[in-house]
């Protein structure tokens, strides 16, 4: 069987004919048969795709592909030396040639390319954009042909934006250490029974991906028909910095309220939260934290919580590393919106910037978004500390200026009256595995002042949502 014959249509399939291709002993027929490769390869990744064109004659192109309103130019080696200068001004004479202004060249070369064609380029990016794809980084997309839109987009922006000619198979952007004010503070703060403030509320519990939040979006709540729509979208941040770089991109594009949540987990301990730049904090201080147990666990799991403007939410989650390299596993962004936005472009500057994945969709719930249950007989809680917000009031009265403005509890942290551990009435009855923490952070039905603290508080009920990867819970009390 020849390499271009019984070829599949897996991204295994294809990387099993290029592997097949080395064998062959002549580079013509190598080459050509090259050209059908990455022609399945475009065409795969959901390219429009033309082998041996007209749009640059005189001279012959190998491929030229288009994705939505961009013209890829792309030349194929696969030589017995690296590809030099001379391949580069011959994909630049290809690009001038062509009728649209956004070409970009696209060099494909087994054997790599030679160092002077690489500084050539970077040096000289201003005749063009040109993309480099070496054997490495072809053998990541045939073997993930969804990759290819990604990496093109990712080589594209560090040559104009950095002047940096992308050669990686899986590159570690440029992450910025990104400081906490750059972050928005908390419009509330966790106090203790002294009303002492809290960084974060720290209570016993395990893993169990879920955060405590004060209002529950609910994107079943809108105009018209239908139901609303998820998102879930792997990101890479690869490291701690990555994550606070990630909320920092979400802020700047208006995604960050003043009241986020945060839950972040380890073997026997759980820190609850509000704030982004709190949030940033205590990831920051996780050897601190952390000196309590007995056990750490070698990750710690995160679980991020903040409204979207317009309605819904999303949820971030992942694993990091509880040792000095804080690395990040598994890391994914879930959004819960009441439909499909009509302007898609600053999700799609997102998942570019983190590489997320370039065929993500949005899908519609198929049951109500957010499930209710008040309790026929209430329970009398403890509480361990407040959730406390400014009044908003303004104070014009003469007998009140230079006084503090009054704050009102808007929420409180009590004992679980359902954490008994092993019990299946107490698993059966909070979602998720709520149960195993030793704290609950509920919201106040009913709000009071700080200065007039109440005898006897209740555990109401709750009511939850979920995302694809956490379970977002609004427990509520009252007085």
């Amino acid at each position: 069987m020849t390499a271009g014959a019984g070829m599949g249509v897996g991204g295994s399939s294809l990387l099993a004919d290029f592997e097949r291709l080395g064998a062959l002993s002549s580079a013509h027929k190598r080459g050509y048969q090259l050209e059908v490769l990455l022609e399945r390869l475009f065409r795969q990744a959901h390219f429009r795709v033309d082998r041996n064109p007209s749009a640059a004659k005189p001279r012959q192109t190998d491929l030229v592909a288009r994705y939505g309103e961009t013209w890829y130019v792309i030349e194929a080696k696969w030589e017995a030396e690296p590809a030099d200068v001379g391949v580069f001004d011959g994909v630049r004479s290809r690009l001038e040639r062509t009728a649209s202004s956004a070409a970009i060249g696209v060099i494909i070369s087994v054997n790599g390319f030679s160092d002077a064609a690489v500084e050539d380029l970077r040096v000289r990016r201003d005749r063009g954009p040109i993309l480099l794809f070496g054997e490495r980084e072809l053998r990541q997309v045939l073997s993930s042909p969804r990759s290819l839109v990604t990496l093109l987009q990712v080589k594209r922006e560090e040559l104009i934006t950095h002047g940096a000619v992308h050669l990686a198979a899986v590159p570690k952007p440029r992450r910025r250490r990104h400081q906490a004010k750059d972050l928005p503070q908390a419009g509330v703060r966790l106090l203790d029974l002294d009303r002492q403030p809290l960084p974060y509320v720290t209570s016993g519990g395990g893993f169990g991906e879920f955060a405590f939040v004060q209002e529950m979006p609910d994107v079943d709540w809108a105009f018209g028909s239908g139901s609303g729509v998820s998102l879930d979208v792997p990101v890479r941040p690869y490291d701690e910095n990555g994550i606070i770089e990630l909320l920092c991109r979400l802020d700047s594009m208006g995604w960050t309220s003043a009241e986020p949540r945060w839950n972040i987990q380890q073997s026997g301990a759980n820190w609850h939260g509000v704030g982004a730049r709190e949030f940033v904090h205590a990831l920051r201080d996780w050897e601190e934290r952390e000196k309590s147990l007995d056990r750490a666990h070698h990750t710690e799991l995160i679980t991020y919580f903040d409204t979207c403007p317009g309605g819904g939410f999303y949820t971030l989650t992942g694993s990091i590393a509880a040792h000095s390299s804080r690395a990040v596993y598994d890391c994914r962004l879930s959004f819960q919106l009441p439909g499909v936005p009509v302007d898609l472009q600053p999700i799609r500057h997102l998942f570019e910037r983190f590489e997320a994945a370039a065929f993500s969709y949005f899908r519609p719930l198929s049951s109500p978004a957010v499930d209710r249950h008040l309790r026929e007989v209430v329970w009398e809680v403890e509480p361990v500390g407040y959730v406390v917000s400014p009044s908003g009031l303004d104070l014009d009265d003469e007998a009140d200026r230079g006084r503090e403005p009054a704050e009102w509890v808007t929420g409180l942290v009590v004992r679980n009256p359902l954490h008994t551990e092993g019990s299946r009435l107490a698993a059966g009855a909070l979602p998720g595995r709520v149960a195993e923490s030793e704290l609950l952070m509920c919201a106040l039905r009913s709000h009071h002042p700080l200065e007039e603290p109440k005898a006897v508080y209740h555990l109401l009920g709750w009511e939850y949502a979920r995302s694809s990867d956490a379970l977002v819970l609004r427990p509520v009390a009252d007085w």
